[in-house]
């Protein structure tokens, strides 16, 4: 025995508009600092990477053996070009 379902709204009653459905935020997300806590933070990863104890480190615990953060050695590589390797410094403490 099929059992009848009750709809407590009919259909002619569902109201098609759509403009009810809220669009998009126009804004995207801003960096609130614009960038400068990401900068710094590569800054310091980049000038760790001189550091012949820390590339052992990453060596001995497989972390050049992991992908993603051979893809993010790469991305690095924008710390090349001359606007931004003015910035790096590295001070020796043998």
């Amino acid at each position: 025995m099929r059992k009848k379902i009750r709809f407590t709204v009919s259909p002619e009653e569902i109201d098609d508009d759509t403009s009810e459905i809220p669009s998009p935020p126009k804004k995207t997300y801003k960096d609130p600092d614009g960038g400068r806590q990401q900068f710094l933070l590569e800054l310091e990863f980049i000038q760790c990477l001189a550091n012949p104890t820390y590339i052992h480190y990453l060596a001995q615990n497989q972390y050049f053996e992991d992908e993603a953060f051979i893809e993010y050695l790469n991305y690095l590589q924008y710390w090349q070009r001359p606007e931004y390797i003015k910035f790096i410094i590295y001070i020796w403490r043998g």
